[in-house]
C-alpha cells in the first residue's frame, strides 16, 4: 500500500550542498559555516514574515526544521573535532 501526497504548492526541497572550497575564498569548513548562517537567517527571515502575516505557516516552520536540523549537524560535528583534538592532546608521546 502506498500512499501519495500532493506537493500542494510547496517548493521542492533539496539537501544542502556545499561548493568546492578555493584557498583564495578561505577554508572550506569556514565556507560551510557561512552557509549555515545564511540558513539560519533565512530562518528568522522567515519567522519575521509568518508574524507579519506575509509568510505561509508552512514555509516558516519548514524553514525553522531545516535551521534546527543544520544547527545540529554542524554542533555534532564540533563535538567530533573537538573529541578528536582532546584524544590527540592526551596521547603519550
Amino acid at each position: 500500500m502506498s500512499i501519495v501526497i500532493p506537493a500542494q504548492g510547496l517548493p521542492a526541497l533539496a539537501p544542502a550542498t556545499v561548493e568546492s572550497s578555493n584557498p583564495a575564498n578561505g577554508s572550506g569548513f569556514q565556507q560551510v559555516l557561512e552557509h549555515v548562517d545564511n540558513i539560519l537567517k533565512q530562518a528568522d527571515q522567515l519567522a519575521a514574515g509568518y508574524a507579519q502575516g506575509k509568510v505561509g505557516l508552512t514555509q516558516a516552520v519548514l524553514a525553522s526544521e531545516r535551521a534546527d536540523t543544520t544547527f545540529q549537524l554542524v554542533m555534532a560535528v564540533r563535538d567530533r573535532a573537538l573529541t578528536a583534538y582532546q584524544q590527540i592532546m592526551n596521547l603519550q608521546v
